[in-house]
């Protein structure tokens, strides 16, 4: 072998090292803190429409609960549409800066924009306009702002590393700024509206959330190769349709959207039904900010040793020990409404282990992709994710819907000084039982999800399909 030849075989051998310790290596902490920070700006964004949004249009505009649960779902339809859309167009992006982190960078402004809109109901119009206006800047921040956002942002994930641990830490690291920036939302939102208003505490957070995005854009490198940097056969490779076909069978895909279906059905429901709850049940509006309290900070504390307690359990066990603490609390949380200690207390425990499922899940996205490339022969970060998007956007909707309606059901009605006997049962229960309902489902869906078992070899194999 010559000199000549030496050198360039020892640069390819760099390079290829190089390169795999970007795919498989450990991620810099600077990137791992600013992807979570750009989780925490749009945690804002599902903390105020989750939890906020109902009461201002019910106890502030004037807009009837049931007309209002009805708009949170019907707008679901669009999403359905436009996270398949935004999914394959994060697969067909080739810039400079990636395939995700461009649209990331994009969210950051709309967001702040149709939050503030949101939240700017004209005094000025008829009730039929005001319900108009509500379902377009509605549709607005959850079908395009928020779509844009998160499609992009979870998809980011996946291209940082192979390394499943190192997903993991990311994880735990974004659901810890995800509850940080949630209390920030639960514990000032009551004060700010009483002292600047709807408005403007919706631009407060808008920009905020916007800033906290851009975060995420300018700090973080995607360090997955590209199809035509691999030349490995992925969803570039093919065409559109048959890499659906492919997605289509990939059974984690599904039982990922249902998962997170029912984790944002089981958050949205109790995080709309929360300021009901401590206003009319226990009194006293500003119990919102310690029951938020009493659920964020104890998912905080466990994320920062769920990598450790992954490593040992796996992510599968963990779900399912969640889900039964799920199940467990919600349904004595009804036996003790009237008694906030006992509420506080069980809630805490709850909101423990909903911070390990929440990690855990958003950990498992990554896998997915893997699963659908090793099994299929395809990667298709922006499809899977869509699918994960589309299942929050169902939570989003249906949760809201249902605790509205069952709020409706029983009587509620937002501009009444007291509220009827049967009202009160109905918060009651949209507070309580429901979650433990929905436990039961995210139980048996856990029990489904064993992708645990391929996941080692999954990265073995992948590892060495894209060192070549």
């Amino acid at each position: 072998m010559t000199a000549e030849s030496f050198k360039c075989t020892k640069m390819k051998e760099d390079t290829m090292g190089a390169q795999k310790e970007k795919q498989t290596g450990y991620v810099p902490a600077a990137q791992k803190w600013s992807y979570s920070i750009a989780s925490g700006g749009g945690n804002i964004i599902t903390t105020i429409v989750g939890s906020f949004i109902s009461a201002y249009l019910t106890d502030s505009v004037g807009i009837g609960v049931a007309t209002v649960s009805t708009m949170m779902l019907v707008n679901r339809v669009f999403d359905l549409f436009s996270d398949f859309l935004m999914g394959s167009l994060v697969d067909k992006t080739h810039t400079k800066y990636g395939k995700a982190r461009p649209w990331l960078a994009l969210s950051a402004p709309l967001i702040a924009l149709f939050l503030i809109l949101l939240f700017s109901v004209p005094d000025g119009m008829g009730k039929t306009g005001k319900i108009v206006y509500v379902y377009i800047m509605y549709l607005f921040i959850n079908a395009v702002a928020f779509t844009v956002f998160f499609i992009s942002h979870t998809a980011l994930l996946s291209r940082l590393t192979l390394n499943g641990m190192e997903r993991q830490k990311i994880a735990s690291l974004e659901q810890i700024l995800n509850q940080v920036c949630g209390l920030a939302v639960t514990t000032f939102w009551v004060p700010l509206i009483n002292k600047i208003g709807y408005q403007g505490t919706a631009i407060v957070y808008g920009v905020a959330a916007g800033v906290l995005i851009l975060v995420g854009f300018f700090g973080t490198k995607e360090n997955i190769v590209d199809v035509e940097e691999t030349k490995a056969q992925t969803e570039q490779g093919v065409p559109f349709k048959e890499a659906v076909g492919c997605l289509a069978k990939n059974k984690f895909f599904w039982l990922e959207m249902a998962f997170f279906a029912l984790l944002l059905l089981h958050n949205l429901s109790g995080g709309m039904v929360t300021y009901y709850f401590c206003n009319v049940v226990l009194g006293d509006a500003g119990y919102v900010a310690i029951l938020s309290a009493c659920g964020m900070v104890p998912a905080m504390a466990m994320n920062l040793v769920l990598p450790n307690l992954v490593k040992k359990f796996g992510k599968r066990k963990m779900m399912i020990a969640g889900s039964i603490t799920v199940i467990v609390t919600s349904a004595l949380m009804g036996l003790f409404t009237s008694v906030l200690p006992m509420v506080a207390v069980l809630y805490a425990i709850k909101g423990f282990m909903m911070g390990a499922m929440f990690s855990c899940a958003f950990a498992l996205t990554g896998d997915v992709v893997d699963y659908g490339e090793w099994k299929f022969g395809v990667r298709s970060e922006g499809l899977v994710m869509s699918g994960v998007s589309i299942g929050q956007k169902i939570g989003l909707g249906f949760g809201p819907a249902i605790a509205g309606w069952i709020l409706a059901i029983g009587g509620y009605d937002g501009m009444a000084k007291t509220q009827t006997a049967s009202a009160i049962a109905s918060i009651n229960f949209a507070y309580t039982y429901l979650a433990a309902i929905i436990g039961v489902v995210m139980l048996l869906v856990c029990l489904a999800f064993n992708i645990d078992k391929y996941t080692a070899k999954m990265q073995e194999d992948l590892t060495k399909k894209h060192e070549a």
